[in-house]
């Protein structure tokens, strides 16, 4: 199958893919073969229509796959009804949503139905094991078996989500799982809190539990829509900042795409958490914006050395961009990143002379990849450098104008095949753009 082939590690994405459906099939025919009394019809019917409306508004997460914070409906379904009412409901409502609404790939539609089944098996378990009861609450007894069973729902669906992307597209699942769910954790936790006291009140009043809690409900799943919405906002806007760069001087067009492609690359293979890797990417893009005065212009398409006024010019640009990055409040480690993206190990950086440590890793990283990618790029007034030739380089002043640790990084990464050069336009295209830039963008 092309899902199959397609996958970053094809082969482990078809062992992970064969053990999820046969456990999901394994765990519904045992729950089959002991199925307890059915619920009410009506009962089923509007929870069945619950679950397809918060089904068919999913929230797409930044590192790939969706999120419909469902657990504050999964959680009582699952502790009144049981997980095998629980999870044929969400079977029905994952097939004729995504299967038939939304057209979703078959594989696909069967993965996410078999997951959301595995969720409610394992989190009924963990719900028995600390005391709880499936079909009736005791409350404030049960609370912690109900606030456990909710985290074992979010944890279950955020590892597989994790997973599968790990799996077919990357990176690694733990740093899927870092940038879907850590930096909104609060929110889904929110989620499981909503689901503990839609619980706790459909135990006092019955069904009215639904009716009272869906105002709660449904700002919750807007302020976390609004949230993603914002996060993914903000990465177009910053991209938006280093095209203003790209319309002052054609010589540098997708020189800030290329150099956070590589910082990216370069933090990650330093174990660098993924919440500091996007500032890093964010301050890769606009590291370049306070170049975009008009003093920089003949500067940067001078082909010979530069005067001392002219040199004192250029080095502002750092200072420059970082003022206009920081009136971002949520770019504001970035800005830092973009402030010292020149200082060197030795001290003989600006604007500062800060040195070694006092350097944030964010700003020595940026400082390797533009370093890297300026060195094999053409330039107006110079052809590229081979790889080979920019390693020596970076090498010859890795400890004094590099950080030593992140050239050692990419060294390594180049030698295991991790460390590609992204094409860049050729002396012949960047003449092109002078003559005549609107054209050659295409």
């Amino acid at each position: 199958m092309t899902a199959f082939r397609d996958a970053r590690h094809p082969r482990l994405f078809a062992l992970y893919y064969a053990g999820v459906m046969l456990a999901a099939a394994a765990l519904l025919a045992r729950g089959l073969g002991a199925l307890p009394p059915a619920p009410q019809p009506p009962l089923l019917i509007a929870i069945l229509g619950l679950m397809v409306f918060i089904e068919a508004s999913p929230v797409s997460l930044p590192g790939g796959g969706y999120a419909t914070a469902s657990t504050a409906l999964d959680l009582p379904v699952l502790v009144m009804l049981g997980p095998i009412y629980a999870a044929a409901l969400d079977v029905v409502c994952t097939l004729t949503v995504q299967g038939l609404a939304l057209r979703k790939p078959v594989v696909r539609v069967a993965h996410n139905a078999a997951v959301f089944t595995l969720d409610y098996f394992i989190a009924a378990q963990v719900f028995r094991a600390s005391g709880g009861h499936i079909g009736t609450l005791r409350f404030p007894a049960d609370l912690p078996p109900l606030l456990l069973c909710g985290l074992a729902l979010f944890l279950s669906n955020s590892v597989w989500v994790a997973l599968v992307i790990g799996l077919t597209e990357g990176p690694t699942p733990w740093r899927v799982w870092q940038r879907n769910f850590q930096q909104s954790l609060q929110h889904h936790l929110s989620f499981v809190g909503l689901g503990a006291l839609i619980t706790v009140m459909y135990v006092e009043v019955g069904g009215w539990a639904l009716v009272l809690c869906g105002l709660p409900f449904l700002v919750a799943r807007h302020s976390f829509r609004v949230y993603v919405e914002i996060r993914s906002d903000l990465k177009d806007f910053v991209r938006a900042l280093s095209e203003v760069l790209e319309e002052v001087d054609p010589y540098t067009r997708h020189h800030s795409v290329r150099v956070s492609q590589y910082a990216v690359r370069l933090a990650r293979g330093l174990g660098v958490g993924e919440r500091e890797i996007e500032e890093i990417e964010y301050a890769a893009l606009v590291h370049d914006l306070g170049k975009i005065g008009p003093q920089h212009q003949h500067i940067l398409h001078k082909p010979g050395s530069l005067t001392h006024e002219e040199q004192r010019t250029l080095r502002a640009h750092p200072a420059a961009g970082a003022e206009i990055v920081t009136r971002v409040r949520a770019l504001r480690r970035a800005a830092e990143i973009v402030r010292t993206h020149h200082e060197r190990p030795d001290g003989q950086g600006y604007p500062f002379g800060l040195r070694a440590q006092d350097v944030p890793l964010g700003a020595r990283i940026l400082n390797v990849s533009d370093a890297f990618d300026a060195m094999t790029s053409d330039r107006p007034y110079r052809r590229a450098l081979s790889v080979e030739a920019a390693l020596a380089e970076l090498a010859r002043g890795s400890g004094t104008q590099f950080d030593a640790r992140v050239v050692t990084c990419l060294v390594t990464l180049h030698g295991a095949g991790e460390f590609e050069r992204i094409p860049s336009p050729t002396s012949e295209d960047l003449m092109q753009l002078k003559l005549n830039p609107r054209r050659a963008r295409g």
